[in-house]
């Protein structure tokens, strides 16, 4: 059989995406190299090529998912369709979404041994996801929608109570404590942003 060459970011992506989906199916523990090159149809040696160790390219599958979320993130704070108001229920909508492939993953990320590997992921996320939404924020105050004095601050403090609520979300089984948080942040938005009551909705 010919040897099919390809060039090396393309492979390189392959075995992310290919450690990505093997992660959020079975965890990360439970996924060895021999399962990612098994699934791209490589031989072991390829994967030491890009990466020295299963962490590294769990570095790497972190990035991948950063990039995913700003995507959509940028995407929706630029929609010239949207007035600030939207653009921000949507990109709350988003974040708050959590896939039910994902649980395995996710958990393993909360767990006590990864803190490290999850306040980096989060630090990353947060720090990228602070200047679109400042944008969409600064957007609502220049239309009258928002009454925010210190928007890219005020965002800071937002993204950073979104981090709470989505740990929170990866470990807890209580839909009671669920539904209060949840409240309970429509409410910190409600004040924070000047806006009237249920005009932002963190549950249905």
């Amino acid at each position: 059989m010919t040897r099919i060459t390809k060039d090396p970011a393309v492979r390189k992506q392959e075995l992310v995406l290919a450690a990505c989906d093997l992660f959020k199916d079975k965890g990360f523990e439970q996924v060895s190299v021999s399962d990612i090159v098994r699934k791209v149809g490589v031989a072991q040696g390829t994967f030491y090529y890009y990466f020295k160790t299963k962490y590294d390219i769990l570095d790497a599958v972190i990035d991948h998912y950063i990039q995913e979320s700003m995507s959509v993130i940028n995407g929706i704070a630029a929609d010239p369709r949207l007035n600030a108001l939207e653009k921000l229920q949507a990109i709350i909508s988003y974040a708050m979404k959590i896939d039910e492939s994902e649980h395995n993953f996710i958990r393993f990320l909360h767990s006590d041994d990864n803190l490290i590997t999850h306040q980096k992921y989060m630090l990353k996320s947060f720090e990228k996801a602070i200047t679109p939404i400042t944008d969409v924020v600064e957007q609502g105050v220049r239309d009258g929608l928002f009454k925010v004095r210190y928007p890219r601050e005020t965002v800071g403090l937002m993204v950073y109570m979104f981090g709470y609520l989505q740990d929170f979300l990866a470990v807890s089984q209580d839909r009671d404590e669920y539904y209060r948080k949840m409240r309970a942040a429509e409410d910190v938005f409600i004040k924070v942003l000047g806006i009237r009551e249920g005009a932002i909705r963190m549950v249905e």
